[in-house]
């Protein structure tokens, strides 16, 4: 972590350099508490040996941001970045397109958006080749909208057109499927796929709930698949069950039903007619969509000690947390076509950073308690990585940038993370 923090604080040591230079001093006083706050909760407040390492390694790490080889003085090769684009306002799709839009021109990149006719593989597809069509030098690809009866097809499309792909919202490269592997685990423009741990998170969600004493749950989730795999919602909500003795008493996947606030209320209501002692739900899917009428039903019937436990972030969740509905929620996993873009940038200037793509473990922000609902709510339409951060994850900006850094970068991200780099006093 302080490899990458080195590296981030390099940045704001640019940004500080240009500020004082225009008489504001904003990013100088960010810069030293970003770091120190940062190694403190990293090393248990170590002290100053820390500290020193850390502005040490950043003054290493800077060299080529504060010197003569200055970001502003590299020229950066132009690439058309190419995403898929839903439509949605809602508060997982919203933070996604305006941090990728903002990291894709930040590196000197311009943003494609193509927008799906509908919600099938096959729109998906029909989205790729229209951003294929306008010329594209990379994509980003949402694997969970192509699943496995679409991801072939795109990989191949991808592969034909001889751009840099890679999915977010994935599973790992090695469950990608044979008929996907074999077309792409050696390619050199395949950067790989960006999962997250969803057991994990799933299992926190139902862990939350047994601890305040909520062990009979219903559960609202996405479609089953025929194999569960260990590294999803369900498996982890399955493992805590049995952990934790807790048990779901009934499910809601009907995607036509929990894709709407309505669907929402009337699946709390037929829920407690048949179980009234439920004592909580657990949301594992489409939470920003169901999420309004479940949290309405759920007053209406005055159940002050009924909870809710969340994947996905949805609006006004600081609301839900203040009712005292809300107790858990883990979502803002808008970072992989950040990422996918970094190494895109990377590759087009000349230096990049994977040889072949590979598995990268993307990380939850994941929200324990009210207080921490509400500080997110407060920054969550702030951008996740500023430019001069951003920079500094090129080589042809700052060389010590490699594939190491690179994964620490992606691991790092979480609250704590967000919270030291922007908002350290």
């Amino acid at each position: 972590m302080k490899r990458v923090l080195a590296i981030l604080l390099a940045a704001t040591m640019t940004f500080s350099l240009v500020a004082c230079g225009n008489g504001g001093n904003a990013g100088a006083e960010s810069t030293e508490s970003n770091t120190e706050s940062t190694e403190n909760k990293e090393d248990g407040g170590a002290g100053e040996e820390a500290k020193d390492e850390t502005a040490s390694g950043a003054e290493d790490a800077g060299e080529a941001a504060t010197d003569e080889g200055a970001a502003s003085d590299v020229e950066l090769k132009s690439f058309k970045m190419g995403y898929i684009d839903n439509g949605s306002q809602d508060g997982t799709t919203t933070p996604l397109r305006n941090n990728l839009v903002a990291a894709i021109e930040s590196l000197g990149g311009t943003p494609v958006a193509a927008q799906p006719a509908g919600n099938t593989p096959d729109d998906y597809l029909d989205a790729l080749d229209t951003l294929i069509s306008q010329g594209v030098d990379g994509v980003a690809l949402p694997w969970v909208s192509f699943m496995f009866a679409g991801s072939p097809a795109a990989v191949k499309k991808c592969e034909d057109a001889g751009i840099y792909y890679g999915f977010y919202w994935s599973v790992d490269c090695e469950t990608l499927g044979e008929d996907t592997l074999s077309i792409c685990q050696d390619s050199p423009k395949f950067l790989g796929c960006f999962y997250q741990q969803e057991n994990d998170a799933a299992y926190a969600a139902m862990e939350t709930l047994h601890n305040y004493d909520c062990n009979k749950l219903g559960y609202i989730g996405l479609a089953a698949s025929n194999e569960m795999q260990e590294n999803s919602r369900d498996y982890g909500v399955q493992k805590a069950c049995e952990d934790f003795g807790m048990e779901i008493l009934v499910e809601q996947r009907d995607q036509s039903v929990t894709m709407t606030a309505e669907g929402g209320a009337t699946t709390v209501e037929n829920f407690l007619a048949a179980y009234p002692d439920m004592e909580g739900i657990v949301i594992a899917g489409n939470t920003q969509f169901v999420m309004p009428g479940v949290a309405q039903a759920i007053a209406s019937k005055g159940l002050t000690d009924f909870k809710v436990a969340c994947i996905d972030f949805p609006d006004d969740m600081e609301t839900y947390a203040e009712e005292g509905v809300l107790v858990y929620d883990a979502g803002a996993h808008v970072t992989g076509p950040v990422y996918l873009t970094i190494l895109v940038a990377n590759a087009m200037n000349g230096t990049p950073l994977i040889e072949k793509g590979r598995s990268f473990n993307q990380q939850y922000i994941k929200l324990t308690s009210s207080e921490e609902i509400e500080q997110w709510t407060a920054i969550a339409d702030e951008i996740v990585y500023n430019t001069d951060e951003l920079l500094q994850c090129l080589q042809v900006v700052n060389p010590d940038f490699d594939a190491d850094a690179f994964n620490e970068l992606v691991l790092n991200y979480s609250y704590n993370d967000i919270m030291a780099r922007h908002h350290s006093e």
